[in-house]
């Protein structure tokens, strides 16, 4: 018997994810977690309807702390589940907030830029938790140019995109430097992870989007030549000690 959501009654939590009380709520996101983790079987139309419900689950919270622990729970959700599940998820998730996003107010919009944050820096960190795959970091990559960087579709909200190029990079460092640190190799091919932002460089129908994506391309080869600079000056440091 197939275990895909097609009925209220067979999401039990799922109707509790946007209520009012914060314990209910926390319940809620702790079921889902536990049930994500079995494997279901999740059309794209269940996913769209539980991540609806985790936005406005969201959007119910309030508070930075309540905030914050609420978008690492959320972001995190992405390493519970099968891994063949996870891009399925996540293209999900960017389109409910695609869909959405023009609903929102000025005070909320600062918190959901954190969640979006925490969603980029999980979904990298679940590409290191599998060696960076190729194929998985293709199909990340193509999920978001057929998403919310789309480069011809004119209704993906901007500052959606805008957001993406301001974090890209830097959620991308910060799991490479956590990789590092626990003395893991690196696998991954850099032009891959970088394909969805130079095509919207050089793609995208409208000019701002361009030129955003291009100035974020420039830190980052910037950054990673100060990188490499700093290691040359650390080995010839080191060769003159000895």
């Amino acid at each position: 018997m197939s275990e895909t959501i097609t009925q209220e009654s067979s999401l039990p939590f799922g109707k509790h994810l946007a209520a009012n009380d914060k314990k209910t709520r926390d319940k809620a996101v702790s079921s889902l977690r536990r049930y994500i983790s079995n494997g279901p079987e999740l059309s794209h139309l269940d996913l769209l309807k539980l991540w609806k419900g985790l936005f406005y689950c969201f959007w119910m919270s309030d508070k930075p702390l309540i905030q914050q622990d609420l978008a690492e729970k959320l972001g995190s959700l992405v390493l519970d589940m099968p891994a063949d599940n996870a891009i399925p998820f996540l293209k999900a998730f960017w389109e409910i907030h695609c869909s959405e996003w023009h609903g929102l107010d000025r005070i909320r919009l600062d918190k959901f830029y954190m969640l979006l944050r925490r969603v980029i820096f999980y979904s990298f960190l679940f590409l290191a938790n599998h060696d960076w795959n190729d194929e998985r970091v293709e199909e990340y990559t193509t999920m978001l140019l057929n998403g919310p960087l789309h480069p011809t579709d004119r209704k993906k909200p901007d500052s959606i995109r805008y957001h993406i190029f301001e974090i890209y990079f830097e959620e991308l460092d910060k799991v490479l430097e956590l990789q590092k640190e626990q003395g893991e190799e690196v696998n991954l091919k850099m032009e891959l992870i970088e394909q969805p932002i130079q095509i919207t460089a050089s793609e995208s129908v409208n000019k701002i989007v361009r030129n955003k994506a291009k100035a974020a391309l420039a830190a980052w080869e910037e950054e990673k030549r100060a990188e490499e600079t700093g290691d040359n000056e650390d080995e010839d440091d080191m060769d003159e000690d000895e």
